[in-house]
């Protein structure tokens, strides 16, 4: 069992695709903000998952958050996380309210329909067996009258994890001010302005002006080149092949990772453009959480906004 103190006391809690991976590298750079993981934790949802998190990953799923690294660590007065499916999670926020007193909350915000077929194009850029296009999805949706159903795993990311609304006044009425809710367009359109107002409200010293930030995880797909299918999903014989000869996990892990690495590196990619029928189809789906966004003030205090 692994134990670290102090506990995470600064959270990115997500959703998914409304730009938190760049802002967890952008303050992670700040001197007195630590981030002991390589990317996400989902540290507060760890064990059976309570929905589902992908096309292939359905709710049971268990979720196994990754070992941190505090080899760096120097007594920085914030230790960060980033997990984007926190903001869905009961059990996360309850963690948070009762156990985490002192524990700040970023909630990242985006376009439900932009997050959708952003959602999907992550799905087709990151799980190898995914190979469901963007119509064939909006189709699967459309099947199910745009509801998200916690059993149907193939729907319920594209469906749920737009629907903000509700999560987003949740966690600001349980946690008052010590949320923090940023638009997606913030992080794009003035990236250091936002970063360093969030570094404020944290009461540390501002970056510079003249400092560059650059985007994270940017749009693309899984290379569709034989040879990179071949590494990501190497033939049964070879893998037995290398388990006789190099019985060693660890020594495999270090000759043929980086070997493999390669074939998961995403290729540029420009989505679909969907039809004016398809986007009323979505307008109509949405028009609840495209309400709010756009007229967050009459839901959510201001001084909760960035």
């Amino acid at each position: 069992m692994h134990r670290f103190n102090p506990a995470p006391n600064l959270l990115l809690v997500g959703g998914p695709k409304t730009g938190t991976t760049s802002l967890m590298h952008w303050l992670s750079s700040h001197k007195q903000i630590f981030h002991p993981w390589s990317n996400e934790s989902q540290f507060l949802m760890a064990g059976i998952a309570e929905f589902p998190t992908s096309p292939l990953h359905p709710r049971g799923t268990a979720i196994l958050a990754p070992n941190t690294d505090l080899s760096d660590f120097n007594d920085e007065n914030w230790i960060m996380d980033k997990s984007a499916f926190h903001i869905y999670s009961e059990q996360a926020l309850i963690t948070i309210r009762d156990q985490m007193p002192d524990a700040k909350i970023i909630i990242t915000i985006r376009d439900p329909i932009e997050m959708m077929l952003s959602m999907h194009q992550e799905h087709r850029k990151r799980l190898v067996d995914y190979t469901t296009t963007q119509d064939e999805m909006i189709e699967k949706c459309k099947n199910v009258n745009f509801l998200p159903n916690l059993d149907d795993a193939e729907t319920y990311s594209f469906l749920r994890f737009p629907r903000l609304k509700e999560r987003v006044q949740t966690w600001a009425e349980e946690l008052g001010d010590r949320v923090k809710i940023i638009q997606l367009s913030s992080i794009k359109e003035r990236p250091l302005e936002t970063v360093n107002e969030i570094i404020t409200w944290l009461g540390e010293e501002e970056f510079s002006e003249d400092t560059k930030l650059s985007r994270q995880n940017e749009s693309g797909e899984m290379n569709k080149a034989s040879w990179a299918k071949i590494f990501r999903k190497p033939p049964q014989w070879t893998i037995s092949l290398a388990k006789i000869l190099i019985p060693s996990h660890n020594l495999r892990k270090t000759i043929f990772d980086p070997l493999r690495a390669p074939a998961f590196k995403p290729k540029p990619y420009k989505r679909p453009e969907i039809s004016a029928e398809t986007r009323d189809l979505l307008e109509k789906a949405f028009n609840e959480e495209i309400e709010f966004q756009q007229n967050i003030t009459k839901y959510i205090s201001s001084e909760l906004l960035i």
